[in-house]
């Protein structure tokens, strides 16, 4: 990557228009198509792989193209305003398990995971709710027992996106009799492993081409080389990987709200009330100036924030107000384009209906909007 910013700019534009043009090709299409019938684009995957957009941020030596983390921010958040659910699952593998094991894994693991993941050859996903633990992560209850060198994992987890197509999968885990932060681990595992099986794809009110589900283990044995970090310091990178979820994640909630401010704004500009396009309408300008200043706002923190990840940086405080922020800003977005489209807006023929069960989500999914609330409360009330 270029180190001036007029040049890194420059590069990323070039990226972008790139992009643009594939997924205008190859995604826009289908994306009616594949949201009715809950179809992930497989096909579109293997080759946005293969162009290499998804492994920009990862290391030349494993396939990547050695790009900074607001490349990808900008990559994701293209994707996403072109199909969000397609986007989620992309973002599912190449960070929440691809960064996760570039981050927290030995030199073996790498080499092992990460090329056929940047590849597009396999998919990952990074499991950690549960059916009894999904705001409160720590009393997940999936666990694992020692028998001599080999672990035994036992347990479920649901809510999980990509589960159902994933080839391989990240499991946080607690050893058995342990509570709290100590005791957690996580471990690498492979579909086709004994005991290891997964649920069929969820029928979900949005986000319906991301495929979301169950993981069930029973008794499945895992070896030393399958640890993910240190042994009993599982719940560690958890928090780590949920601030990096908050935030690099949101940007996929920025390209939900600029797609539904950009569907608005040309509509306005066409549709004739009274003699006039409603865009001349006071009340109507009102909410694209609203759209546009939250979406703009937020983005420019969004980027801030991505560089202190990129810097190593604490961020638990700032990646929940960020989420928080931005999730609240892309559903208002998504409420408004329908009432500026009307009753078009409530027909699936105009995509601000996929728009609106789309950004729900951002307010739940990776801890809710009342427990970001209560992370920042805390932060600021440490000292």
């Amino acid at each position: 990557m270029t180190t001036t910013t007029e040049e890194r700019t420059s590069e990323q534009k070039i990226i972008l228009e790139n992009l643009k043009k594939f997924l205008k090709k190859e995604l826009d299409p289908i994306v009616g198509e594949i949201d009715e019938k809950r179809v992930f684009p497989m096909e579109v995957f293997h080759k946005l792989c293969s162009l290499g957009f998804l492994g920009s941020f990862f290391p030349p030596r494993y396939g990547g193209g050695d790009t900074d983390l607001l490349t990808y921010g900008l990559i994701i958040e293209e994707i996403c305003k072109m199909d969000a659910g397609f986007g989620m699952s992309c973002f599912a593998s190449s960070v929440l398990f691809g960064r996760n094991i570039l981050v927290q894994g030995n030199e073996e693991q790498k080499k092992k995971y990460l090329p056929p993941i940047i590849r597009g050859e396999k998919i990952g996903c990074w499991a950690l709710t549960e059916p009894q633990a999904g705001s409160d992560a720590l009393s997940i209850q999936t666990t694992f027992e020692k028998d001599g060198d080999t672990y035994i994992l036992n347990g479920s987890k649901t809510f999980i996106t990509n589960a159902p197509i994933a080839d391989y999968f990240i499991i946080l885990t607690r050893k058995r009799g342990t509570t709290g932060v100590k005791g957690g681990t996580a471990f690498i595992l492979e579909r086709g492993m004994e005991g290891l099986s997964t649920g069929e794809p969820f029928n979900k009110m949005g986000m319906r081409t991301s495929p979301t589900g169950e993981i069930f283990l029973e008794d499945v044995k895992a070896s030393k080389t399958q640890v993910l970090g240190e042994e009993d310091m599982g719940f560690y990178g958890m928090f780590k990987s949920l601030d990096v979820e908050r935030s690099l994640g949101i940007c996929q909630s920025l390209g939900v709200a600029q797609a539904c401010f950009e569907a608005s704004l040309a509509y306005a500009k066409q549709r004739v009330q009274f003699g006039k396009p409603i865009a001349n309408f006071q009340l109507v300008q009102e909410k694209l100036v609203d759209m546009l200043v939250g979406i703009e706002l937020s983005r420019s923190y969004c980027y801030r924030i991505i560089q202190l990840v990129e810097q190593g940086m604490n961020i638990n405080k700032e990646a929940a107000i960020l989420s928080y922020f931005v999730s609240s800003i892309t559903t208002k977005c998504a409420l408004e384009a329908v009432q500026i489209h009307g009753g078009y807006g409530y027909m699936k023929e105009y995509r601000v209906e996929k728009y609106l069960r789309d950004a729900k989500l951002y307010e739940i999914g990776g801890g809710t909007n009342e427990i970001r609330k209560l992370i920042i409360a805390r932060e600021i009330l440490k000292n």
